[in-house]
Parts: C-alpha cells; sequence; structure tokens
C-alpha cells in the first residue's frame, strides 16, 4: 500500500538527488577554475563559446548582491574577458550564468 508519507519521502529523495547530481557535475567538471573573490570561493566552469558558470560562495549569511558581483568578478578573472549579460538563478544554488566579450 502507497502512502502519502511514503510518496513524499520519494519525492523528497528524487529532488534531493537531482540537486546533488547537478552540483556534483559542475563540481566535477573538467574546465573548472576556483578562485577567493572578496572572501567568497568561486568555482567558475566554461561550458563552451563565449558562456561562463560561476557557482559557490554560499553561506548562510552571504550577501546575495555581494555575491553575485564576486561572481562576475570570478568570471571576468577567468576567462580573462568582460561579462557582458548575465542571468542569475537561486533554484537549486546560487548559480550566475553569464556571457562574456573578449573586445
Amino acid at each position: 500500500m502507497v502512502t502519502c508519507e511514503r510518496v513524499a519521502t520519494l519525492l523528497l529523495a528524487l529532488g534531493l538527488a537531482g540537486c546533488s547530481s547537478t552540483y556534483v557535475s559542475k563540481m566535477n567538471d573538467p574546465s573548472r577554475k576556483d578562485v577567493k573573490i572578496d572572501g567568497y570561493d568561486i568555482h567558475v566552469i566554461h561550458p563552451g563559446g563565449n558562456q561562463y558558470e560561476a557557482f559557490g560562495g554560499e553561506t548562510f549569511d552571504a550577501d546575495a548582491v555581494k555575491l553575485k558581483k564576486a561572481q562576475i568578478s570570478a568570471i571576468e578573472q577567468v576567462s580573462g574577458c568582460k561579462v557582458t549579460d548575465a542571468e542569475y538563478s537561486n533554484a537549486m544554488f546560487r548559480k550566475l550564468s553569464a556571457e562574456v566579450s573578449c573586445k
């Protein structure tokens, strides 16, 4: 017999597995570079082209605005280029997806 409690437990487990595998795959990305910006440990990956992603630096008291600025700085430091467009996602973990221009 399937109870609501069992269904909730299964959904929670699946949700956590999805979060975990996404984070783990990014942490294992061969393009990942780690930099420290304003006290935040930021991880930057380069999926390809002019696209970069930054994540990390999370703490319970992290200031979202300062963290976003640190992530942009990390991408610019790693890429050697200027961030021209960025989208911030806080869905599973704080991740900044950005486009850069190397003019």
